[in-house]
């Protein structure tokens, strides 16, 4: 059914981005053969999200994917930086704490800030301060987001969700 189940999840991002709001989305594909898909979405304002969320249209593709599914669909909210902390292969667990999260994140981002600007440099280089600024944001953001972060969780996923 993994055929079916991302044609749907196409499908739910096309639906959703016809909704005021919507930003953007993305999909963490299961880490095994079996693992959990999950599909984030994101809106600019909580009103928004619940818009989609109370919609029909956003009600009737949670029943199509819960047919596609062994177990029944789980909707789960997350603020701001916890999407970096949400690993496939721990499914609807807790955020860290935001102290732990704090540390993580200056383990991921230490690296980036310290040689991101130098490898940018022949490039931002003759450009003004605040544009070179952006360019840099504009390349590290989604570096952390879906290469860094990712295996900085992973690797410190012992202590971040520490077996109870």
């Amino acid at each position: 059914m993994e055929a079916a189940f991302e044609e749907a999840t196409k499908g739910v991002i096309l639906a959703a981005s016809t909704f005021p709001g919507y930003v953007g989305s993305d999909v963490l594909y299961p880490a095994t053969k079996r693992g959990e898909w999950q599909l984030i979405l994101r809106f600019d304002s909580a009103r928004h999200l619940q818009e989609w969320e109370d919609s029909s249209i956003c009600q009737g593709w949670i029943a199509r994917a819960e047919a596609l599914t062994v177990d029944e669909a789980k909707v789960v909210h997350v603020n701001s930086l916890e999407a970096w902390f949400a690993l496939p292969e721990i499914p609807n667990a807790a955020p860290p704490p935001k102290w732990k999260t704090a540390i993580v994140s200056a383990v991921g981002i230490y690296p980036v800030i310290s040689i991101m600007p130098n490898l940018l440099r022949p490039i931002t280089s003759g450009l003004p301060f605040w544009l070179a600024n952006l360019v840099s944001i504009s390349i590290m953001m989604p570096l952390m987001t879906w290469v860094i972060m990712p295996q900085v969780t992973r690797l410190f996923k012992g202590w971040l969700y520490p077996s109870s």
